[in-house]
């Protein structure tokens, strides 16, 4: 577990964080040594149409967990979570600092008042970050810097980190935190927007990654979801976040044929829209919003 190191946080919030930290470590680690939590009912994981940004809940009947919060300038993720009935949120990751991703940060916190925050702890002049760090100060979350190698149980859910490392790099994307989440024995891959030289590195950990379901890096560009790397995945399907006739090509068409040549079953928000998957730990299905 990494200290907190906002440089402009006043230390007396930092004291705070570092106390934080270290009971939380202390709970989510402590039960994750032990055997994987014990699944009950099924769990749905939402990868949530945000346009050109990323966002996915994740509801269980003891957890709720949101994973980024979509563009700064779009709060379609607001109606997304009414309608999905969420009233709090027990963790909010933001994977990196990139606005696409925590977009919607401070005024998730202020309206659901998250337990626990994870952050990678790279720090950007943006307003967007700025609001979110304004948001976490005023807040009672305890806020977390999770890193490979780290496991943490929430409720029925395991998250194995797999990155960053105990150094961050100080590039956003090649920060962001990616973890392998289980619920029973379905698995799902997260990694941000990590590129090329992230997936070597989670590779060479020699960490686990295999993964039923994988959300493509970087929204399914054609600088993520290497051949090297699916190798070590396997996953059965693979998912984008990408908003429609995006100024940056996502998703790539390298990136894709990659998966599909992976065996992958491809889905994406662009034609799917909002993609849900319903698992009983066993075995999933998944639905499409179109």
């Amino acid at each position: 577990m990494k200290k907190i190191n906002w440089v402009y946080i006043p230390l007396l919030f930092v004291c705070l964080l570092m106390s934080g930290c270290s009971e939380f470590d202390s709970l989510l680690n402590s039960e994750a040594k032990g055997a994987q939590a014990q699944v009950e009912g099924e769990a749905v994981v939402s990868y949530l149409d945000v346009g050109q940004g990323d966002s996915t809940l994740v509801q269980t009947s003891d957890a709720t967990v949101l994973i980024d919060t979509g563009r700064h300038d779009r709060d379609v993720i607001f109606d997304h979570l009414d309608e999905l009935g969420v009233d709090t949120l027990d963790l909010l990751i933001f994977t990196h600092p990139h606005a696409d991703h925590i977009g919607n940060g401070d005024g998730i916190i202020e309206q659901y008042q998250p337990d626990e925050v994870w952050i990678d702890g790279n720090e950007t002049t943006s307003q967007v970050f700025e609001r979110l760090v304004d948001a976490l100060l005023a807040s009672d979350a305890d806020v977390v810097e999770p890193m490979a190698g780290d496991t943490y149980t929430v409720g029925s859910l395991q998250f194995d980190i797999v990155n960053p490392g105990e150094e961050l790099t100080g590039n956003l994307n090649n920060d962001s935190i990616s973890f392998i989440m289980h619920y029973g024995d379905t698995s799902f891959l997260f990694t941000g927007d990590a590129e090329r030289p992230s997936e070597q590195r989670i590779v060479d950990t020699g960490l686990p990654l295999q993964a039923d379901i994988y959300h493509m890096g970087h929204h399914g560009s054609s600088t993520s979801s290497h051949d090297f790397f699916l190798e070590e995945v396997q996953p059965e399907v693979a998912i984008y976040s990408a908003g429609e006739n995006n100024s940056y090509g996502h998703p790539g068409v390298d990136a894709l044929s990659r998966v599909e040549a992976a065996g992958a079953e491809v889905y994406g928000t662009i034609d799917d829209g909002t993609i849900t998957i319903r698992t009983d730990g066993t075995s999933f299905d998944i639905e499409t919003e179109n």
